[in-house]
């Protein structure tokens, strides 16, 4: 009976490892493309940030666990006095990614003055688009990326 027991057991918990190994595969592919299909709805902002004069220089997409894009875009500081940025988050919702990017360039250019006069070129916007987009903002080349 032990033994009957034992393996009615071992047949269950193998039933129910299998169960679970395939809901967490349907899981990951699942989650993979929700990720894949958000990377796809960013790339329509794409455009509407070239056409404010920020120019796309580097390009790369990361397949892993978590998948993601890699944008590098570049322009002069003269392209965005603070006018202009204003403008530009005026005609855009803070949650979309061309509104997050310029309101980075914005916040980036506040903090910069409280250090520096003088804006050294360019200026870069590095995007990772993942589960949670980021923006770094740099002004002037940097030397570790």
């Amino acid at each position: 009976m032990k033994d009957k027991l034992s393996a009615l057991f071992f047949e269950s918990a193998q039933q129910a490892g299998s169960i679970l190994k395939e809901k967490t595969a349907g899981l990951s592919q699942a989650a993979l493309d929700h990720t894949v299909a958000a990377i796809e709805k960013w790339l329509e902002e794409f455009p509407k940030i070239e056409g404010y004069g920020l120019q796309v220089t580097n390009f790369a997409f990361v397949m892993g666990l978590s998948p993601a894009l890699e944008v590098e875009l570049s322009s002069s500081h003269v392209n965005f006095p603070p006018e202009k940025l204003a403008e530009i988050l005026a005609a855009h919702k803070s949650g979309s990614l061309t509104g997050m990017v310029f309101s980075a360039i914005k916040t980036a250019y506040r903090l910069h003055a409280k250090i520096a006069q003088t804006l050294e070129e360019p200026l870069i916007v590095k995007i990772r688009l993942s589960l949670s987009p980021e923006i770094s903002v740099f002004v002037g080349k940097p030397f570790v990326c």
